[in-house]
Order: structure tokens, then sequence, then C-alpha cells
């Protein structure tokens, strides 16, 4: 005997529609596309695809941000603050000296390097938070030219891939490094040392890095003000503590002070 219409299990709705109110979910609750990624095989299947990544980014514009890395007074990382109600924890790769310098399509900066500046040690960390995914580039062998180095250089991370929206290119090759740090040479007297600030690109395409852009004659450190700001595709830029600003030219491989009323601080 047949089941009645009463009784006859009703047709799950197409994916195109469950696709449509998937896309509607809050973006800045990213809680919401997880759970619904867990009701059933067909609605992870339709949450994964790449045709759905970019439909979000289409409908909702840019990813919301998510939380911060919070570096602790001695400069390494402390912990992960979500900005989101469905806070989640993120595993932060390792403790130590590790400094959050950066975070810039999909991937973190992280500065690798102990107090002491031992020549020819240190590192900068590229970390995929999502995937947990690491790749490690040396600090450019110029930084240990001299005989000193000041404290708290910085770096910035662009994703170079050409033609990309940047809208879902983490973990995404190729990539661009910018490093601005200070050194010294002269004689053993602190007084008579005489300080540069320098900047330098490191291309993953090539892996190396570049040669070095003298930017201005004096020491900058880069402690309270560590994150850089990204114009257009090209122009990075970079505040120092006291209020300096450095303009690094991406295509020209290029460093410069922009005018400031500040005056020269070491």
């Amino acid at each position: 005997m047949a089941a009645s219409p009463s009784l006859r299990l009703t047709e799950s709705p197409p994916d195109e529609l469950i696709e449509e109110i998937l896309l509607r979910l809050p973006p800045d609750e990213p809680a919401c596309l997880l759970r619904a990624s867990l009701v059933c095989k067909p609605w992870r299947r339709i949450i994964s695809h790449r045709r759905f990544r970019r439909r979000l980014h289409e409908l909702h514009g840019r990813p919301p941000v998510l939380g911060f890395l919070r570096n602790n007074m001695g400069m390494e990382i402390e912990d992960f603050v979500a900005t989101t109600a469905s806070a989640f924890p993120l595993a932060i790769p390792g403790i130590g000296d590790w400094t959050a310098l950066d975070c810039r399509h999909g991937r973190a900066l992280l500065l690798d390097m102990d107090m002491d500046m031992v020549p020819g040690s240190g590192a900068l960390v590229l970390w995929d938070p999502i995937t947990g995914d690491q790749e490690r580039v040396p600090v450019p062998d110029a930084m240990w030219d001299n005989r000193s180095q000041g404290e708290h250089p910085t770096a910035a991370i662009v994703c170079a891939a050409a033609g990309c929206n940047h809208l879902g290119c983490h973990g995404r090759r190729p990539f661009r490094l910018v490093m601005v740090y200070s050194d010294s040479s002269g004689y053993q007297d602190e007084e008579d040392l005489e300080w540069v600030t320098w900047a330098c690109s490191y291309s993953s395409e090539t892996g190396e890095w570049g040669d070095v852009s003298r930017v201005q004659d004096f020491a900058m450190r880069f402690k309270m003000h560590t994150t850089s700001v990204l114009v257009g595709d090209s122009l990075l830029y970079f505040m120092s503590d006291h209020g300096n600003i450095i303009e690094y030219d991406l295509d020209g491989r290029m460093g410069a002070m922009l005018p400031s009323s500040h005056p020269p601080w070491s």
C-alpha cells in the first residue's frame, strides 16, 4: 500500500536555493557557516566549493576582521583577541620571542628573533591562521653587515599574484616582503656611532632579498607601530615610534622618508 501524501518525505530544496540562503548568513560570525557545514554532506559540499567563496566575497565585500594578535610589553605574542561574538582559539605558532608584525592577504607575518640580535639568526615567519601552514624566510644578510643593530625592526607582507583581488588569497603564492631596520657603524663609543635606516624587499619568485635602500641617516624603531599600510598595489607606508613615515615603492624597490615636522630621533 502506497504511503499517503501527508506521510511522504518532502524533497530537499535544490542546491541553488540552499546556496542562496547560506550566502546570506551573517558574514561577521564565522560560526554560522561552520555550523551549517556540519548539518549534512550536501551543505558542506556547497560551502566548501570555490564558487561559494567567490560569491560570498562578491556579496559581502572584503572579509570582516575576526580578531587580532596582541604583543605584550616584551613584544612577544601574548594571545589572539577575537572580535566576534562566537570567539574561537587560534594555535599561535610559538610564544618565546616571536613578534607579530603584520597581517595582510590572509597571512600573518611574525618575527622570530631574540632580543640579543645574534648575527646570522632571525627569520620572518609567514603563518596562515586558517590552515596553520608556516614558511620561514631568513632576515636579510645585510642586517649583519655593520657592528650594531637597532632595536625593533619591522616588516610587511603583500600578495604578489598578478590580477589577484585579495579577497580569497590566503596561503597563495607568490608574495613580497619588505623589511625596515636600522644599523650602525663607527667607533666603540656609543656617541660616535653613525646610525642609518634601511629598507629592502624579498620576492618568493626569486627566493632572494634585493638590494638595500638607504632611507635616512638616523635610527628608527617600530615598537609601538609595527604594522604597515598598503596604498594601491605598490606603495607601503611605515610609521616609526616617533611619527616619522617611510614610503616604500614595491615597483621601484626604493624607500624614502616623507617630510615630517618631527625632529630626527634615535
